[in-house]
């Protein structure tokens, strides 16, 4: 079975509302799957480089999707590219 965005959304009520996206400076929201099949929850944030400089940068991140396709735990990973992140998921075991 194909997880959407959509099906994401909907499991997770207020976890995409305006006000949370802007708390976590999301910019994008995707779900993509990993080799095994598995859906992950991938998003474009921003986050600035340290306290003091205020300088926003763009990463992605990874969340695990539960099997009730509740938002899960965060991969201990920031990534640059989306080409990044796909060959994490295509590694991922």
């Amino acid at each position: 079975m194909t997880v959407t965005i959509a099906d994401v959304r909907q499991a997770n009520g207020m976890w995409f509302s305006s006000k949370n996206q802007s708390l976590f400076n999301d910019l994008e929201y995707r779900v993509l799957h990993a080799k095994d099949g598995n859906p992950y929850l991938v998003r474009l944030t921003g986050m600035f480089s340290d306290m003091f400089d205020g300088q926003l940068k763009h990463v992605y991140k990874i969340n695990h999707l539960e099997h009730d396709l509740h938002v899960g735990l965060l991969v201990d990973r920031d990534f640059n590219t989306l080409d990044e992140v796909k060959e994490w998921l295509k590694n991922t075991p």
